[in-house]
């Protein structure tokens, strides 16, 4: 049973008979600790299965840590969590995955605090990780490398197809694209469009365009329910899927460096602003929340060395040389 602060029992922990939001779809390794692997239970369980998946892979980490030092997680200070933060970034990850640590962490510690089962947060005082997205590597294809990449999907078959023009020209992020079914179309004035829920369980209503219209009915073929993208014997895909999927087409196109689903919705991006496509447009078609996402995101090309403004500055000033 959890307990809190004082060694009380918590009087809003899970244990005491609060409803879960839903079962775990992942099983975390015991800790060694019972109160903090039942409050890890508690916490996962108010995320959905995707990103239950991605906090199952950090969390541990953390937990096997403190078991390491000899400190149990429920009375871990600041100091544990600072050098616990120190080992990951000096592992090698990117700033990005130290950030991600320092979020799940920080989550957790903060549903414990609220609901009195620490008397202090750990995590409280300790900044996030800086991310510098500038010199973060983000994929995105040219031009001509998605021309090559949907030449090739188009030869490999439906499902190839389907996600080449789903990532590729309308932006559907991997767990979309997995999520889709054969219901998700529909019709409105006159428009083929596709119904789902995305990130952050919001609903969205996309309109197919013309050219991809053929890979998304290829992928339908006769059927009239069902899962839009299936593997060769017939299954759903899931996020993984999807990613190996993109892998193998982008080989086949002979792109040699690794490109994801999240590299075609950078293309969708990057492309539509470079095209002239207002941002409201872009950020409309991306879903995104703020502006500045999309821009920071995903114009990539945004300070591309053959665009940058010295060229034509120091063409100008040249000339005044003779």
């Amino acid at each position: 049973m959890l307990a809190g602060p004082r060694g009380r029992s918590a009087s809003r922990g899970p244990s005491v008979g609060r409803p879960l939001v839903q079962s775990p779809t992942v099983v975390l390794p015991a800790s060694g600790s019972p109160g903090w692997d039942e409050l890890a239970v508690w916490w996962l369980c108010r995320y959905k299965a995707s990103t239950q998946r991605t906090y199952a892979v950090y969390l541990p980490r953390w937990a096997d840590w403190c078991t390491a030092h000899g400190v149990d997680p429920l009375a871990a200070r600041r100091a544990d969590v600072e050098l616990w933060l120190h080992a990951v970034a000096d592992s090698g990850l990117s700033r990005a995955s130290v950030a991600a640590h320092y979020d799940t962490v920080a989550s957790i510690y903060r549903l414990a605090y609220v609901e009195e089962l620490i008397s202090a947060n750990p995590c409280a005082r300790i900044p996030r990780p800086k991310v510098h997205r500038d010199l973060q590597r983000r994929e995105v294809l040219t031009v001509l490398e998605y021309a090559a990449y949907l030449t090739a999907a188009r030869a490999l078959g439906p499902t190839h197809h389907g996600i080449a023009v789903l990532g590729g020209m309308m932006g559907l992020r991997a767990s979309e694209m997995a999520g889709l079914t054969v219901e998700s179309l529909t019709s409105v004035r006159g428009y083929t469009t596709l119904t789902f829920i995305g990130k952050g369980d919001k609903p969205a209503r996309i309109p197919i365009p013309l050219p991809a219209l053929p890979a998304v009915q290829a992928a339908v073929a006769d059927r009239s329910s069902g899962p839009l993208l299936r593997t060769r014997t017939g299954a759903g895909l899931d996020r993984r899927a999807v990613h190996r999927y993109v892998s193998g087409t982008a080989r086949a196109a002979g792109i040699a460096r690794p490109i994801g689903p999240h590299a075609l919705r950078r293309t969708v991006g990057t492309v539509g602003l470079n095209q002239g496509i207002p941002l409201r447009d872009i950020q409309h078609l991306l879903r995104h929340s703020r502006p500045e996402t999309t821009v920071t995101s995903y114009d990539v090309n945004g300070d591309a060395l053959e665009r940058h403004a010295s060229h034509q500055i120091a063409g100008f000033l040249a000339g005044w040389a003779g």
